[in-house]
Order: structure tokens, then C-alpha cells, then sequence
């Protein structure tokens, strides 16, 4: 008796859990169906505003060349009205050497209307003779009520040729209030109802500063291939993230031989080259040679990179080749216009996906250091959450023992990120005396590792106001205004769809983990 009341309590307790399993389930499911449905009508807004912004470059394209500015204002609302707007000019800055710079301003506080849209879009087409492209682009959405009003920071790029003949590109950012005009039941249909400039600016030259040289005509006949096996055509199956096929290509320009010339190496997935500048300099010649295999460089495949600094302190340069889902690379300049692979000897030859690599002294010891920053496997994985992705392989961080050889310090320096990195850099941003390291992340976010100058780094992106989450494509260091502090350039993709990497999508991302 005693058994079986025991066995009923128990039947009767799971009876209870899966009835409570079932309703926290079935409530798990009407939420995310709610927000499934809500995350679909965020998807429609800003695709619609996608559509809205292409249909914006058309318009003033084909404006511009009928000469109708009515075709850029039927895309605002008959209820458009900027209180205190002011009417829009270009007003000359300071010339930059022989590139001129323009300020888009606002003159006045006039309040605008429709009308006065007109006007200023006619304006603005006086200022061009042609146009060579146009690109309109989402740079951030600030407020939104789905399907029915958005508030959104807008990029307007467009490069062409103003009437005294100079070459331009216009760079200006606008904040637009849209607002759904379609009646109930349609497809959404925004219209500007109020605009705001944030900034603009105008670069314009005579188009002359460089002059254009066939590299062939030169010497220099080399043409970039992929690393076979990221060839989406012939491995898309094999491969989870085939997109990896358009990540190569560069170039370093390094003296490497110590004639007062620079020479240029090219990274490849095939055949990597090195050239030597054999120009008469003092003559206005300009003229290279394949010196890959005299150089002892031959054979260099699967590379992304190639980077050059004096390892040693020998007084040449040396070279560190950056190999994706291979050997990484490193060859000593013997000083005879020769180089000899120490690899291995040197502790570099890591076989991992490695895309991109800087050179700094850390540790102030008097000998360069290397960093190595890594991409996904493209073969095993994909970029997992798209915004934030951080199942990479870890960036490397090597330590220079003396020229003799390089130890590897990632783990407790602190600088293994596993963002999908493309580009690493090196610079003193905050003047206290020792390097630190930034990082572009595809998928992600930026890096900046401030050095803390103990062999250890702390990640200062946030505080340092770089986070910057977006597809980093490249960076640079560089006092751009001459004030004594390192500034940062980064280069993002030029895509159109950094509103989807708002809360609500990666919410449903997480949902769409959660149901598989």
C-alpha cells in the first residue's frame, strides 16, 4: 500500500510539472510569436526605408539631369515643415594644399515648407556640371514606431564635376523624421516630414593631384589571385561562410634591400611577389623588377598579409607573412637582397587563420614585437550574433626575445579578442610613453588595447568612444590635426543594413537559437 500511495503522489507530482512544462511552453511560444510578429514589422520599416533612400539618389540623379527638382520633392510630405531650418549654403572653408573645402551651413532661421525644398534641391543642382555617383545610406536609425514613424540619421554621398570643372565629392548628413503616408492596408510609404543638417562638407580639386601609371608600363605585371580553396565556385559546399573568398589582397612598400628606393611586395593566394625599385629617381624614372625568386621568396601562397620590420637589429628589414587556415610565414633579410624562411626557428609559424599583422616594440625592450590578428574558419564556422560575433580564432600576441626568436604572450597580456578581425594597428593614442593595439572586427565591434605597460592590456574601446560596432573593414593611426595625439581612422563596409543590427534583431536571432 505504502508502494503504490508513493507511486500515485509521484504520477500525480509529474502529472502537476508537465502541465506547468506545457503552460510555460505554450506562454514561451505566444511570446515569441508576438515578437516574432513585431520583428517582422521592423523588418518592413526599415526596408522601406531602404527603398525610400534608394528612390532618393534616383530621384536626384534624374533630377539633376531634366533639370526638375520636383522629382527630389515629391519624396516629402505635403506636410513637410523645419521650423528655424534655414536655408542651406555651401560657404568656403580652409583650402587643404590644392583641394578646396566647402561647409554645407545653415544660413538663417527661416522655417521651411514644401515648396522651399524645391527651391534648394534647383540650388543644388546649379553646383553640379555632372554626376558620377550617388549613394544615399542609413547611417543609424534613433527613434522608431514601427510602420508608422521613424526618425533617422541619413549619410547623402555624391561624387561628380561642378561647373568650373572640378572634380567633388559631397559628403553630407541629414536627420529625416519619416512618416507612413500609405493608406491602411498598404505597403508602407514614408515621407519626409521634417529635415535637419547635421553636418556637410565638399572636397573638391582639380583632379590632378596623382597621376594615373599602367603598371605594366613600369615593370610591375602582377595580378591578384585567391587562395584556391576559397573558391566559392568549386568549395561553396565544403565551406560555412563562403563570403571569405573576397577577403585578400594588399600590399606592403618597404626599402628591403637599403638603397633609398622603396619596393613593393604583394600578398597572394597563389604566387606572392616581391618587385625592386630600380627607377632613377633624380631622372623622373619609375621602374620595378620581379625579384620573387632571386629573393628566395618564391613560393608563397594562402597569404593575406605581409608586413616588414627590422626583427633583428641588423639594419634590414624582415618580413612576417600572414597565412589564412596555413603556416604563418617568417623570412630574415640576410642583407644580400636575399631572404632565408626561420619560420619555426623564430616561433611563428602558427597555422591558424590569420589575416593581418602590425609590428610595435610593447614592452619598450628595444626589439619589435608582433601581433597577429585572426578571421573565422570559414570552413567550420559562420560569424555567430552578426553584430557582436566572437567565435573567431584568438589574435595572437608574440613577444621578441632578443631577435632570437618570438614567444607567444596572448593569454597573459590580455589581447587573444576572437572577433573576426581584418585590421590591427599600433600607436601611442594616449601619449604615456608605449604602443597600444586596435582592432577592426568584421561582425562586430573595435578593440583599442590600452598598454598598461606591465606586459599586460586593458580594452578601452568603450571608454575611448571607438566601440563602433559595424563590419570593420580596416584602420589606421594618424594625427590628422597635428595636435600632438594619435587619432583613429577606421574604414566600416559600406553596407546599408546597420538598422538591422538593432536590440529587437538580435532578440530574434536569440529566439531562433532558442527554437532549434
Amino acid at each position: 500500500m505504502a508502494k503504490r500511495k508513493i507511486l500515485k503522489t509521484v504520477a500525480k507530482t509529474l502529472a502537476v510539472l508537465v502541465v506547468l512544462v506545457g503552460v510555460a511552453v505554450a506562454v514561451a511560444l505566444y511570446v515569441m510569436a508576438r515578437k516574432d510578429k513585431e520583428h517582422a514589422k521592423f523588418y518592413n520599416t526599415g526596408k522601406a526605408v531602404n527603398s525610400l533612400l534608394g528612390s532618393y539618389s534616383k530621384a536626384v540623379r534624374e533630377g539633376f539631369e531634366k533639370r526638375d527638382a520636383s522629382m527630389v520633392a515629391r519624396l516629402y510630405s505635403d506636410r513637410f515643415a523645419s521650423p528655424a531650418r534655414g536655408r542651406w549654403v555651401m560657404r568656403e572653408d580652409a583650402a587643404e594644399s590644392d583641394v578646396s573645402v566647402f561647409r554645407l551651413a545653415a544660413d538663417g532661421r527661416q522655417d521651411y515648407s514644401k515648396a522651399d525644398i524645391g527651391d534648394e534641391v534647383s540650388r543644388y543642382f546649379s553646383t553640379l556640371s555632372s554626376i558620377k555617383n550617388i549613394w544615399t545610406k542609413i547611417d543609424m536609425i534613433e527613434e522608431v514606431e514601427l510602420e508608422k514613424r521613424v526618425v533617422v540619421r541619413v549619410k547623402f554621398i555624391l561624387d561628380g564635376v561642378d561647373p568650373r570643372g572640378a572634380v567633388f565629392q559631397d559628403r553630407h548628413f541629414y536627420r529625416w523624421t519619416l512618416a507612413n503616408e500609405a493608406p491602411p492596408g498598404a505597403a508602407i510609404e514614408w515621407k519626409v516630414v521634417k529635415d535637419e543638417l547635421i553636418e556637410g562638407l565638399r572636397v573638391a580639386g582639380d583632379g590632378g593631384g596623382f597621376r594615373e601609371i599602367s603598371p605594366a608600363a613600369v615593370g610591375i605585371d602582377f595580378k591578384h589571385s585567391r587562395d584556391p580553396k576559397l573558391n566559392a565556385e568549386k568549395n561553396s559546399a565544403r565551406m560555412k561562410f563562403d563570403i571569405i573568398e573576397h577577403g585578400s589582397g594588399g600590399a606592403s612598400v618597404v626599402d628591403y634591400d637599403g638603397d633609398d628606393r622603396q619596393d613593393i611586395f604583394f600578398p597572394d593566394g597563389v604566387r606572392s611577389r616581391l618587385y625592386r625599385n630600380v627607377g632613377d629617381a633624380a631622372a623622373g624614372e619609375v621602374r620595378f623588377a620581379d625579384v620573387t625568386s632571386a629573393a628566395g621568396l618564391d613560393g608563397i601562397d594562402q597569404a593575406n598579409a605581409g608586413i616588414f620590420a627590422d626583427v633583428d637589429n641588423d639594419g634590414d628589414s624582415d618580413l612576417f607573412v600572414a597565412r589564412y587556415l596555413a603556416p604563418n610565414k617568417f623570412f630574415l633579410n640576410k642583407g644580400d637582397g636575399t631572404f632565408s624562411d626561420r619560420s619555426k626557428e623564430m616561433g611563428l609559424s602558427l597555422d591558424s587563420t590569420s589575416v593581418t599583422a602590425t609590428f610595435l616594440d610593447y614592452d619598450l625592450d628595444g626589439f619589435v614585437d608582433l601581433y597577429v590578428g585572426a578571421y573565422g574558419d570559414a570552413f567550420n564556422d559562420i560569424p555567430r550574433l552578426p553584430f557582436f560575433a566572437q567565435n573567431a580564432k584568438p589574435n595572437r600576441l608574440y613577444h621578441n626575445e632578443g631577435g632570437r626568436g618570438f614567444r607567444d604572450v596572448t593569454q597573459e597580456s590580455g589581447t587573444g579578442d576572437t572577433g573576426w578581425a581584418l585590421a590591427v594597428g599600433a600607436g601611442d593614442y594616449d601619449r604615456d610613453g608605449d604602443p597600444d593595439i586596435a582592432v577592426a572586427n568584421d561582425f562586430g565591434r573595435k578593440c583599442l588595447f590600452r598598454n598598461n605597460g606591465d606586459g599586460t592590456f586593458t580594452d578601452a574601446a568603450k571608454d575611448a568612444g571607438v566601440l563602433d560596432f559595424s563590419g570593420g573593414m580596416g584602420l589606421t593611426f594618424g594625427d590628422f590635426d597635428d595636435d600632438g595625439y594619435l587619432d583613429l581612422y577606421t574604414s566600416n563596409i559600406n553596407s546599408n543594413q546597420r538598422w538591422f543590427g538593432e536590440d529587437m534583431t538580435v532578440s530574434q536571432y536569440v529566439r531562433n537559437v532558442a527554437r532549434t
